[in-house]
């Protein structure tokens, strides 16, 4: 029993006890012609007593049927609580659906030059471990969808790096922020040829081996040569942010900044060789 009904029926027991004390009063005081004068003063005291209660009694019926209005009204709050709470978890899941569907295209878009010589997956993120945020990741999928040490991994903003190594289910993926991840490149308007490399600990880049002479600037792309036999030409690396002479003033180093947010990866593409070899 909720407490307001408990109060309802405290109320209805003692109202109920009143009116029967000055119905009880009533009879007695009628049932002989004369009453005695404490019973006059008692009647006259009484009455305004027995006109309240008997309002009080015609609209408790009314008080009851507020009181359970009020109790209907909390219960059908509470549903609309849980529905609205399950509105917002749609919400969230739709939302969620619409990126990944966002980012997907993105993705596929990337592959159309490269169809001729590669098939390709996309595939997701699953882990990166902590002490190598900037080097390796794990993407699901492994030997057996076809997965190799060396192919190369992609996204919508260019070049992730390349699979490490294999499982039967998932892949160990080298990227280009990786000491060990360099890649050969070319700036895209001069095809000045160089080298990028990771400094292993953040997301920075730089392209080395380049002659001090070279005609090139600030925010030109660079994209992978080709040569070395892992990556095909023309996958987006960066574009050059800085460019300083080196000490011995033969070699440029060139700052290079990748288009891709390593730390928030959550899809990529997994190129695979058409000629490959099962």
């Amino acid at each position: 029993m909720t407490p307001n009904r408990k109060r309802l029926l405290i109320g209805g027991v003692v109202v109920a006890l009143l009116i029967g004390v000055f119905y009880l009063a009533s009879i007695t005081s009628t049932e002989r012609e004369n009453i005695s004068k404490p019973e006059q003063i008692l009647q006259d005291f009484l009455a305004p007593m027995q006109k309240g209660a008997k309002v009080i009694a015609a609209n408790i019926g009314n008080w009851g049927a507020y009181l359970e209005g009020i109790d209907n009204l909390r219960a059908e709050n509470e549903e609309l609580r849980k529905e609205l709470s399950n509105l917002r978890l749609q919400l969230v899941q739709i939302e969620e659906y619409k990126l990944e569907n966002e980012r997907l295209s993105e993705l596929l878009n990337v592959v159309d030059d490269y169809t001729d010589k590669f098939d390709y997956v996309t595939t997701s993120v699953i882990n990166r471990e902590p002490s190598e945020w900037y080097k390796q990741m794990t993407i699901n999928g492994g030997a057996q969808d076809g997965f190799k040490p060396g192919m190369p991994v992609i996204c919508a903003q260019g070049l992730v790096g390349r699979i490490l190594s294999t499982t039967e289910y998932n892949s160990t993926v080298l990227l280009l922020t990786d000491r060990s991840g360099a890649v050969s490149a070319m700036v895209q308007n001069t095809r000045t040829i160089g080298v990028v490399e990771g400094d292993g600990e953040t997301d920075s880049l730089s392209m080395i081996h380049v002659p001090y002479d070279a005609e090139i600037e600030n925010y030109q792309q660079v994209l992978t040569s080709g040569y070395g036999g892992i990556y095909p030409q023309g996958l987006l690396v960066g574009y050059i942010n800085n460019i300083d002479l080196q000490s011995d003033g033969l070699m440029l180093n060139i700052d290079v900044r990748s288009y891709v947010d390593f730390a928030h990866l959550e899809e990529v593409i997994v190129l695979m060789p058409k000629n490959r070899r099962n």
